[in-house]
């Protein structure tokens, strides 16, 4: 048995072998992003349920297993349908706490973008019907359901946010959005996205040096979403910083991050995606730090003014060997005060004429006051 003194002296051994790294290798983070994290706390459990684009994985938190957690819908870019293009996110989850839902929506160049919504909300049923009714399952807790979602699956994740207020849809409203580098591969208005509820906290991010989706539809998705009111919604722009090596760059793959355990051989373009996904403190410190502070946030019934309150904490990232402090997103509410990715609509591998930009009214919010 480990006591905690002797846990203690572990734990300071592993700092000390962290800086030691740092020291000797020129240009790395010394503050190596989620190395102050807790440790993880469940081995993960995983299925694989049906067959064809409304079929899904499913992972959930074991040894021990809880019963009851958090239910993370996690939704693929266009053709990543290998979960472990993004494995090590979802082991980091799962090893927190969660279950996690990822469908795989789309079969291969003959689903249609038009049925990507129905596949998707058809897993998410089933799957939570599995973990409700299926023998052995970790069971939903109710309140706790999240959307997180990257690319195609960002906009994805947005729709079915959306889409949550039909009852017909028979799935819970979301208690967060965490929409990243999201895109369109073919666009759709409907469900409209002044349908995503005001109690959803939403994150929407983009990176400044996305060339395949831009910022245009992220910045849509945020101004559409007029029910959801400010104190509930972020804007993050992640910025590139080649100061040392390995460089952090804001390109439109920056949040995979593979984990070769969860490969299950398929994808159209699986070894292309495959060699893309290295984890760095873009990921450890940068998305799954802020997304776990939202769900977070949000299973808490907190809003995103509660989740930035430390905004330093929030987009921290580490420092480079030498002291200097790794380029922090930008964070804010105001998409006048954010910058624009350029180009705005990424280079579009297949053109199609985008409708006039929507008029939205803006909704008038009272902040609350800073203490």
């Amino acid at each position: 048995m480990i006591t905690d003194e002797r846990m203690g002296i572990l734990w300071a051994g592993r700092a000390i072998a962290i800086v030691a790294c740092a020291l000797v290798v020129a240009g790395w983070p010394a503050a190596r992003a989620g190395e102050d994290q807790e440790p993880a706390r469940h081995t993960v459990k995983r299925y694989e349920i049906g067959q064809g684009p409304r079929s899904y994985w499913l992972f959930e938190p074991d040894a021990p297993r809880p019963e009851r957690a958090g239910v993370v819908v996690f939704l693929h870019g266009w053709f990543a349908v290998n979960p472990a293009f993004y494995g090590a996110w979802i082991d980091h989850l799962v090893r927190a706490g969660h279950v996690v839902i990822f469908p795989r929506y789309q079969n291969d160049v003959g689903t249609l973008p038009q049925d990507f919504l129905p596949n998707a909300l058809a897993a998410v049923r089933d799957g939570l019907g599995v973990l409700s009714g299926g023998v052995g399952h970790v069971r939903p807790e109710p309140g706790r359901f999240a959307l997180v979602g990257h690319s195609a699956g960002g906009n994805l994740a947005a729709q079915i946010a959306a889409a949550s207020a039909d009852p017909n849809a028979e799935i819970p409203v979301p208690r967060a959005l965490i929409a990243l580098m999201p895109g369109e591969v073919l666009p759709m208005r409907k469900p409209s996205l002044d349908q995503i509820a005001p109690t959803t906290l939403m994150l929407v991010v983009v990176g400044e040096e996305d060339l395949v989706v831009g910022d245009l539809r992220a910045r849509r998705i945020f101004e559409e979403a007029v029910a959801v009111p400010r104190t509930h919604k972020r804007f993050v722009l992640f910025r590139s910083d080649r100061h040392g090596y390995p460089p952090m760059v804001a390109e439109h793959t920056a949040p995979t991050g593979v984990n070769h355990q969860l490969d299950n051989g398929e994808g159209l373009f699986r070894s292309l995606q495959m060699s893309f996904g290295d984890v760095n403190a873009l990921d450890k410190a940068g998305f799954w730090k802020m997304t776990d502070m939202t769900l977070d946030a949000a299973f808490a019934g907190r809003s995103m003014y509660d989740a930035t309150r430390d905004l330093e904490k929030f987009r921290h990232l580490g420092f480079w060997s030498d002291g200097r402090r790794v380029t922090p997103p930008l964070v804010g509410d105001d998409l006048a005060a954010i910058p624009r990715v350029i180009p705005a609509n990424g280079i579009k591998l297949f053109p199609w004429n985008t409708p006039g930009r929507p008029r939205v009214a803006a909704v008038p919010i009272e902040r609350p006051a800073t203490k």
